[in-house]
C-alpha cells in the first residue's frame, strides 16, 4: 500500500487526504494545497461523464437536423395520420399524405412495414397506386420493390386502417408505418396512425 510522507516530521499517512488534514493541524501555512481530495476528484469525474454525454446527445441532435450537403431527404406531410372515428361496420378507412424528397439526391424507396396487420400503405405515383405493404412478418410483402423520387419531387402516401381485422376492438388505436429509404439520417421513417374504432 502507497504511503504519504510528513516533510516536516517524517510520519507516514495512508492516503494524502490524512497527510493534508495532519499537515493543516501539525505544520499550518507550510502544508501543500491538495489539488484535489478523492471527494472533490468523484464530483468532477462525474461532471466531465455529464458534459461528455450532453455534448455527444447535441451532436447527435444537430446531426440528426442539419442533414448532408448531397443526400436525399425524405420528409411526410402530415407527419402523421388521425383517422378519426372509424367504424366496423362501414369497413376500411383510408387517407393519404404527401411523401417528397427534400434533399438533393434521389431518395429510393425500399420498402414498407407496419405495426399490425390491421394497418397498410402503398405508394400512389403520377395517379397509379403501387403494391400494398402491411406488417412484413405476415410474409406477404412485396419482394425487391423500389420507389425512386428525385429532389424536389413527391409522391402520395395513401395509409388504409380495417377495423374488421380486430372486431372486438373498441375505443383509441394507435398504429405505426415505416418507410425504408436510403435517406443517411431517417432510413427507418415512422408516421403514427391513431384512430377511433366503434362498431
Amino acid at each position: 500500500m502507497k504511503e504519504f510522507r510528513c516533510e516536516m516530521c517524517e510520519r507516514t499517512f495512508s492516503s494524502k487526504e490524512a497527510l493534508y488534514m495532519h499537515s493543516q493541524s501539525k505544520h499550518p501555512g507550510k502544508a501543500k494545497k491538495l489539488f484535489f481530495t478523492s471527494k472533490q476528484k468523484k464530483s468532477v469525474r462525474n461532471y466531465a461523464v455529464l458534459v461528455v454525454v450532453i455534448l455527444l446527445a447535441g451532436g447527435f441532435a444537430y446531426w440528426r437536423a442539419v442533414p448532408p450537403k448531397d443526400a436525399p431527404l425524405i420528409e411526410v406531410s402530415p407527419p402523421s395520420y388521425n383517422f378519426g372515428t372509424v367504424s366496423q361496420a362501414a369497413g376500411e378507412a383510408s387517407g393519404t399524405l404527401t411523401l417528397a424528397n427534400k434533399g438533393n439526391e434521389a431518395l429510393i424507396l425500399k420498402g414498407m412495414d407496419t405495426s399490425c396487420g390491421c394497418t397498410s400503405a402503398a405508394v400512389v405515383s403520377d395517379g397509379v397506386e403501387g403494391p400494398r405493404f402491411s406488417m412484413a412478418m405476415h410474409g406477404t410483402n412485396p419482394k425487391n420493390w423500389k420507389q425512386v423520387i428525385l429532389p424536389g419531387e413527391s409522391v402520395q402516401l395513401k395509409i388504409y386502417y380495417d377495423p374488421n381485422v380486430h372486431k372486438s376492438l373498441r375505443g383509441a388505436v394507435t398504429r405505426s408505418v415505416y418507410i425504408f429509404s436510403n435517406d443517411p439520417r431517417n432510413s427507418k421513417k415512422e408516421i403514427r396512425i391513431t384512430a377511433f374504432q366503434t362498431s
